[in-house]
């Protein structure tokens, strides 16, 4: 694990290991939450299916990240 965050250093790119999984995660979220095929599935659901630990955390993570909640989003994409 040392090697993985020493290559994130060298990248240069000011974005931790931890910081990249979680916004690639939250980044899978938004495209299920914006797909009508999953439209009839629950929030939670999605959010753990992405590794998140409980609702109230994947909630404030994604309103933090986009600016809306993950149902108020979910709306303004597919209208659910």
């Amino acid at each position: 694990m040392r090697t993985l965050h020493q290559l994130f250093r060298q990248q240069g790119e000011g974005e931790s290991v931890h910081a990249r999984i979680r916004r690639r995660r939250l980044e899978r979220c938004r495209a299920d939450l914006a797909r009508p095929a999953l439209s009839a599935h629950p929030v939670q659901v999605i959010a753990a299916r992405w590794g998140f630990s409980g609702p109230s955390v994947f909630s404030r993570t994604f309103r933090r990240m986009y600016g809306v909640s993950p149902s108020e989003f979910r709306e303004l994409s597919v209208g659910a």
